[in-house]
């Protein structure tokens, strides 16, 4: 803290803050507004952050100063988010809002010390994923009924394995084309603030170019709750009540199908968008006729 204040006047910058803060002056409101501007503001991740934000002032109260934040008021906090009967990702979520809040506090010198925060064990053992036969009856139904915006945004979600948040907001000038690799697009506003960008299958280019001839912004429709509505549809067509039929499944058979045909696994990761192999296996899951396959390549004579 004191580093930080003798930087801060040596450049003639601005330190009321810091001296607000060791005061115990800084609400938890406050810290969470500075870190949004500092990290989620104009990034797909926005609207969540700012749902996060809101929950965690709710509990926590908003004008409590931020040192009132420490391991027994988490574990309350992970307690009540339970009894709401929340999936562990979302807890988790909502916990590394806190952390990076929490880092940001820290390393401006506005609490001395943060608390350690345990995030609860995601479960791997998920292994649902659209078959080539569900996806086609899920289009079908999904035509018959004159959804056909909803469809090609499915086939687009599974051919590009992008996140919702993502698709939403792609623009037209997005998509390039390049002489050898075909047409390609460039996601610059992603959940994590990690770039990529990645080729697009004939369907894909072809779902951007119909939804692309009277939107600027081709997936903006699909809202979360448009989404939730056509899925609500899809799963009455297809009388399927498995609670892990969800539309993010979409994500979910983009990984798998390049993991089960042979893609090179840090491929699959960097065109998913994860910073690390342990998120790629979360989602890239094999069928058991892989494991034939590799059973086939140790009988084979040496």
């Amino acid at each position: 803290w004191e580093a930080e204040l003798k930087k801060r006047i040596r450049l003639n910058m601005p330190y009321q803050e810091l001296l607000d803060a060791k005061e115990g002056k800084i609400t938890i409101d406050e810290l969470l507004s500075k870190t949004f501007v500092r990290y989620w503001e104009d990034t797909a991740n926005e609207s969540t952050q700012l749902g996060n934000m809101r929950l965690i002032n709710e509990f926590f109260g908003a004008n409590q100063p931020v040192d009132k934040i420490d391991a027994t008021s988490l574990d309350e906090f992970i307690g009540a988010m339970e009894r709401k009967g929340l999936a562990a990702s979302t807890i988790n979520g909502r916990l590394a809002t806190i952390s990076k809040a929490l880092t940001y506090a820290q390393d401006r010198g506005y609490i001395n010390s943060r608390p350690k925060i345990e995030r609860k064990k995601v479960s791997n053992q998920r292994l649902r994923f659209f078959t080539e036969e569900e996806e086609y009856e899920m289009l079908e139904a999904l035509r018959a009924d004159g959804r056909n915006h909803f469809a090609h945004f499915v086939e687009w979600s599974i051919d590009t394995g992008m996140r919702p948040i993502e698709s939403r907001n792609v623009p037209q000038t997005a998509v390039r084309e390049d002489p050898e690799l075909g047409y390609l697009i460039d996601l610059r506003k992603t959940k994590n603030a990690y770039p990529r960008t990645i080729p697009l299958t004939k369907r894909a280019h072809f779902a951007f170019t119909y939804l692309s001839a009277t939107e600027f912004m081709p997936f903006a429709q699909f809202t979360e709750s448009n989404i939730r509505k056509n899925w609500r549809f899809v799963r009455e067509a297809m009388n399927d009540v498995d609670p892990e039929f969800v539309f993010y499944l979409t994500r979910h058979t983009c990984a798998s199908r390049l993991v089960q045909r042979n893609v090179p696994l840090h491929v699959v990761k960097e065109w998913m968008g994860h910073r690390t192999y342990e998120m790629t296996l979360r989602y890239a899951k094999l069928t058991p006729r892989n494991f034939l396959d590799a059973k086939v390549a140790l009988e084979q004579a040496l």
